[in-house]
């Protein structure tokens, strides 16, 4: 039986086999697009980049068509008229809301309609910009959104047609439902990627024992804390003796259940990852470490409550301009081991200022 890693293994692009080398053109592309022109989020450069093309596609058709001088004065109109819609959403910083994006692909579709009004079948050459248009919304909208814009789009497509007959109704109502259907797939499909790019985010940051966050997420949310948050380095005490005496899958219950304790414990603001082996990192937020003191008295009542057994010890320190992170960190072991050395099941607050070193990671059995 294939597995799904070996199917994915042999989907995989392989030398002589005709399959692509590295991403798609168009990510490339979009890759190289430069900073400046990016301002306003994934959807907004995207926008750009369809008022660009369609304008690219309008130089280019005009060019090939051929068109007389009036006709050249309405495309030269319409390709100005994108270029300064480009030139505009420039000028605008910040995310844009995603109804104000829906702006690029309806100005692409009015502006296909103005065409077709003001030319004589030269429109219908770019007839192609439509699904164009649809794909956009796809990929940056809901599918209802693209029901919105349909309207729009079959405006623009009745003013591309020469003749209307009872046959265009038919081909209105089967573009319209393959219009709509590029958009809902699309939408789909990157809603679907999306959901699975968030959840192996959060697997990759989430420590799989005891559901709290992993070093890896620690080490970044660390790096945002700011001076008035308290950073706690909390071991359970002599842990070895149940992996020793019960055995590691007993001691695993022991981490999965006080990584509950601490879930459960803590406010909504605060931040708890499993440091490694028995030791957990709480960070929390505009606390004084007095308060801390009473955060972990609590949490140490409620863990003797529930009979494992096994207290902890824990070490306090604050982070000030003085002290960054990554030295309360290191304060806040020191301050650990002191408890430790005080007989433990005790906290104690850290009253030095420490220079991190690096420290290795620490054993799955500790004191």
């Amino acid at each position: 039986m294939t597995t799904g890693m070996d199917a994915a293994r042999d989907d995989s692009p392989r030398a002589g086999d005709g399959a692509p080398d590295g991403p798609p053109v168009v990510v490339r592309l979009a890759a190289r697009v430069p900073a400046w022109a990016r301002v306003g989020g994934e959807a907004a450069t995207a926008g750009r980049v369809l008022l660009v093309f369609s304008g690219a596609v309008l130089v280019v058709g005009a060019v090939a068509l051929g068109v007389d001088a009036h006709e050249a004065r309405v495309l030269l109109g319409t390709v100005g008229a994108l270029a300064a819609a480009v030139v505009l959403s420039l000028r605008r910083r910040g995310p844009r809301s995603p109804r104000a994006t829906v702006a690029y692909p309806v100005g692409v579709l009015v502006l296909l309609g103005v065409l077709a009004l003001t030319t004589t079948g030269t429109a219908s050459a770019f007839i192609g910009l439509i699904p164009l248009c649809f794909v956009y919304l796809g990929l940056f909208h809901h599918g209802r959104t693209a029901l919105a814009v349909l309207p729009v789009a079959w405006a623009a497509y009745l003013a591309i047609l020469p003749v209307f007959d009872a046959a265009s109704w038919i081909r209105l109502g089967v573009y319209g439902m393959t219009w709509w259907a590029i958009a809902q797939t699309l939408a789909v499909t990157t809603a679907y990627q999306r959901s699975l790019r968030r959840r192996l985010y959060a697997d990759a940051r989430t420590d799989q024992l005891t559901s709290l966050a992993n070093r890896r997420d620690l080490d970044e949310r660390l790096a945002e804390a700011v001076p008035g948050d308290t950073v706690v380095i909390a071991d359970l005490d002599h842990f070895k003796r149940v992996n020793d005496t019960l055995g590691h899958a007993a001691g695993d219950v022991v981490l999965e259940r006080f990584g509950h304790a601490i879930a459960q414990h803590l406010r909504r603001r605060d931040y708890a990852a499993r440091y490694g082996g028995e030791e957990f990192v709480l960070i929390l937020p505009r606390t004084e470490p007095v308060q801390a003191v009473n955060v972990l008295r609590a949490l140490r009542t409620e863990w003797a409550e529930e009979g494992h057994g096994v207290t902890f010890s824990a070490g306090i320190a604050l982070i000030t301009e003085g002290t960054p992170p990554g030295s309360a960190l290191a304060a806040a072991d020191v301050a650990l081991y002191r408890a430790k050395n005080a007989g433990r099941d005790r906290s104690r607050i850290a009253t030095e200022r420490i220079v991190p070193r690096p420290r290795a990671q620490a054993p799955a059995a500790g004191p």
